[in-house]
């Protein structure tokens, strides 16, 4: 009988909880980079800029080869974290918070470059400057705050899931194709 009382009243704890905050920024976040590094080798290919894959040991060609197996080995890596952080793991959340605070500051201290790239007529790291200085802290602000860190310690994987789920997962996944190709363009500008 304990058994069975208990998933229910640990279901009740969870449905009482508020919902989390920034998640949805943070999984598009990790999404959009995971799609950067997959575009990175195939706009640096056909753009005439593969000299990012030139390895002086390697002829061109397995240098090429060797850029996409790591490009497609860390977006799975980002893929995997961004799905840890939409299933409530807690580590992934500290994670989440301490990259994205690194992440804010490097995009106060780009703020200059950002100056002389607009006054050169550049505007396309305005986009990345969007992303570092105004989604990231707001990333760190919501995904710090105490209804979050509740929520992450009591929701279960399944559950998180689930709440995460349908057409929240598309739209995230829409924001994340369109946020990786726009930074993607902007990073080989």
């Amino acid at each position: 009988m304990k058994e069975i009382q208990e998933p229910s009243l640990q279901e009740s704890v969870v449905q009482d909880l508020p919902g989390p905050q920034g998640i949805g920024m943070a999984v598009a976040i990790d999404w959009g980079l995971a799609v950067q590094i997959l575009l990175t080798p195939f706009f640096s290919l056909f753009s005439g800029q593969s000299k990012l894959a030139n390895i002086p040991a390697l002829n061109s060609f397995f240098g090429n080869a060797l850029f996409f197996v790591v490009a497609f080995l860390a977006a799975g890596l980002l893929v995997s974290f961004g799905e840890m952080v939409r299933s409530g793991r807690n580590w992934a959340r500290w994670i989440q918070l301490v990259f994205s605070a690194i992440l804010s500051l490097s995009g106060l201290f780009s703020l200059i470059n950002l100056y002389h790239s607009v006054t050169a007529g550049n505007f396309w790291p305005v986009i990345t400057e969007l992303i570092l200085v105004v989604f990231s802290p707001l990333i760190v602000w919501r995904m710090s705050r105490p209804r979050t860190a509740r929520w992450f310690k009591a929701i279960t994987p399944a559950a998180a899931r689930q709440r995460h789920s349908g057409k929240w997962v598309w739209f995230i996944a829409l924001w994340a194709l369109v946020g990786g190709i726009l930074q993607t363009l902007a990073a080989m500008r």
